[in-house]
């Protein structure tokens, strides 16, 4: 097995992974004729477990496939559960979830790194200390919009650039401080106690094209849309100690936008 890791790791780390991402960012922002979107945006859900039956509109209006993997929610396809104080920002799949270890983010296989290299953010990094974080895979097939966990105030959001390693559990797994390697957008928020939340969107392999749909500063609500990624990719959540928290659950365990976190 460390041998599989090994030449995974290298594999990927030769990969022209940024200059793979902006040719498929091309090709899949080309238009779609409109008779053939339900059969190539039909194909992709069978394909990638895609329920269209959540999705806003037809499959005919969407122009490109860029703009399908983004497609939004019809009304009342999620519910923001108005009682947590925590809720889940995604759908996904968890990676990890549970307490942070002095300032270290807790990953598979024991391939852990340091809060401050996904923040860059020294100050907030520090607040986050042995709080919790709950990491997200989404699956090209799952929703891909991120919301706000909590009510709060949205500080301030900032662009982290970086490579652009695929972010699925086995890469994970091979690649030592894969996050914070990575480009990523990071959102900076205050819970109406005053506890410092993050909100990490971490672009993946074909995943380069991170949309902010929340400007900072502002107030937020919870289950407001923060931003969106296209095919799939990983949201990390840290909260500070002393406010609500994440709980310790296993890998691969279901979580679904707006359901109660904490």
């Amino acid at each position: 097995m460390r041998l599989v890791w090994t030449l995974r790791r290298f594999l990927l780390t030769a990969l022209p992974k940024v200059a793979v991402s902006r040719l498929t960012g091309m090709l899949t922002h080309l238009p779609v004729p409109r008779a053939l979107r339900p059969r190539v945006y039909g194909w992709f859900a069978r394909r990638y477990g895609a329920a269209l039956d959540e999705m806003r509109g037809t499959l005919a209006e969407y122009p490109s496939l860029a703009e399908f993997f983004r497609r939004p929610l019809r009304p009342g396809a999620r519910v923001v559960d108005a009682h947590a104080r925590l809720v889940w920002p995604c759908d996904g799949r968890i990676v990890s979830a549970g307490p942070i270890q002095g300032d270290v983010v807790p990953q598979v296989k024991g391939i852990d790194y340091p809060i401050s290299h996904l923040l860059v953010s020294g100050d907030l990094a520090d607040r986050l200390r042995d709080g919790s974080q709950a990491t997200i895979y989404l699956a090209p097939g799952d929703y891909h919009r991120v919301h706000a966990p909590c009510a709060g105030k949205l500080l301030r959001h900032w662009h982290v650039p970086g490579t652009l390693f695929p972010v699925n559990p086995p890469a994970v797994r091979s690649i030592p401080q894969l996050f914070p390697r990575n480009e990523r957008m990071v959102y900076e928020v205050r819970t109406v106690d005053g506890r410092a939340v993050a909100v990490v969107m971490v672009a993946a392999l074909n995943v380069g094209d991170i949309k902010v749909s929340r400007s900072a500063p502002g107030e937020l609500e919870k289950g407001e849309e923060l931003g969106a990624f296209g095919f799939g990719s990983t949201v990390v959540v840290l909260a500070e100690k002393g406010g609500p928290v994440f709980p310790s659950l296993p890998p691969e365990t279901v979580v679904r936008l707006g359901g109660p976190a904490g």
